[in-house]
């Protein structure tokens, strides 16, 4: 029960984190000749042509859809109390509203690039983040035809099944590798950790600042969230002993995705 009402709060957790850093936080730093540091906050949210914090709504609307609603979405079917048909809607909605999100934090990080003459498409993060977009909305829309769609057959979804759960789920880790990466990026762009110079009337040497301390902290509470709920959907797809005993389940496990076949989906439950 703990271990999954953690693995709710924690995506709730890194979206107040997300918001923090780049609502009141965000800064750069700069060394001038002399020593002395610069600092340039950055944080804040407009949507003004030209203004450097239409920027601030990729890393937020991009946490909110990708890490939160997402994150929500997997957990669904193992903690939620509905029937299977409404988990099933949540199930979508959610990742509805996780589209619609990146959608506009793509938007924004796009505009802001074209706005002020940054090239796109030059870095890791970029490379992983709109492959992952393009792979979310492809399976988004697969995903619905198979499972949603009221002509889709019954033996059709139980085969598409352990590939829908793995591509998902798949996703989901690359997401959170890809949002680590990300605030590595914004860290170096923004100068903030291990900073050397005359600050404030003090000489600094390799000191972190506000903005590097909240940047990391972001990427462990990522590592953790992660871990948290990939042990908890594997800790409600393999039972405990007493559990499989109880249930005339002697089997020692049952396999996240299974085998595929018809007959082992609906061993799981009614998953379809």
């Amino acid at each position: 029960m703990i271990l999954r009402v953690t693995a709710h709060l924690l995506p709730l957790v890194l979206l107040f984190l997300m918001y923090k850093w780049m609502g009141s936080t965000l800064s750069s730093y700069a060394i001038q000749p002399d020593g002395t540091i610069v600092e340039h906050l950055l944080a804040g949210f407009s949507w003004t042509k030209g203004d450097s914090q239409v920027f601030n709504w990729h890393p937020l609307m991009m946490t909110t859809g990708f890490i939160f609603c997402s994150s929500q979405a997997a957990l669904v079917y193992i903690t939620s109390p509905y029937s299977h048909e409404i988990n099933k809607r949540i199930h979508l909605s959610l990742h509805l509203i996780a589209f619609i999100c990146t959608i506009i934090g793509l938007v924004a990080v796009f505009r802001f690039h074209f706005e002020h003459n940054i090239t796109n498409f030059y870095s890791l993060h970029s490379w992983l983040g709109i492959s992952v977009a393009s792979i979310f909305a492809l399976h988004y829309m697969w995903s619905f035809i198979v499972f949603f769609f009221p002509g889709s057959k019954a033996y059709v979804r139980s085969e598409t099944l352990p590939f829908h759960i793995g591509i998902g789920l798949g996703l989901l880790a690359t997401v959170y590798l890809t949002a680590a990466v990300g605030i590595q990026e914004k860290l170096s762009f923004n100068s903030s950790c291990n900073l050397t110079g005359r600050w404030k009337g003090e000489q600094l040497k390799g000191s972190l600042t506000t903005d590097c301390i909240l940047g990391n902290s972001i990427g462990l509470t990522l590592l953790l969230t992660l871990v948290v709920l990939i042990v908890t959907i594997w800790h409600a797809k393999h039972p405990s002993e007493e559990h499989i005993v109880a249930t005339v389940d002697r089997e020692e496990s049952r396999p996240l995705l299974g085998s595929g076949s018809t007959a082992r989906v609906a061993k799981q439950g009614e998953l379809i």
